[in-house]
């Protein structure tokens, strides 16, 4: 199985949950465990969150875009926003734990099995995460 869908959503915070819906939906299809879906949720909420908030400033006239790779053992989702991305090579986990804000590349990471970030071919800002879809661990 390969399979792909496409999202285009205004970069408003109330459409964060719809790419967590579309991957429980179609995750409920998938032979693998259902965390491993919740987890892969919650890391594309947090790439939207960053994508819709730094990536776009909010503006609700700008879209992010999101891309799922459906495959028999592997689902992998890219984020997609106009900003100027940020320094992933030098950044660092914020000190305290406990804060409001700041924990999304560290949930992004704990997770995914995967996580890059580049540019896509026409100069937008990409996040890639990957979640393998075996039961080992489960």
């Amino acid at each position: 199985m390969n399979s792909r869908i496409e999202l285009k959503l205004p970069s408003q915070m109330t459409f964060l949950g719809v790419p967590d819906a579309v991957l429980l939906e179609v995750g409920s299809d998938l032979d693998c465990p259902r965390s491993a879906i919740e987890e892969l949720g919650t890391a594309v909420i947090e790439a939207c969150t960053n994508a819709m908030e730094h990536g776009n400033k909010l503006d609700a006239g700008t879209e992010i875009e999101i891309h799922i790779e459906l495959n028999s053992d592997r689902i992998e989702v890219s984020v997609l926003d106009h900003g100027p991305g940020f320094d992933h090579a030098s950044w660092e986990p914020v000190k305290d734990l406990m804060s409001e804000r700041g924990r999304g590349i560290l949930i992004m990471r704990e997770f995914t099995d995967s996580i890059t970030y580049d540019r896509a071919a026409d100069g937008r800002f990409r996040v890639r995460l990957a979640k393998n879809l075996t039961s080992e661990g489960d």
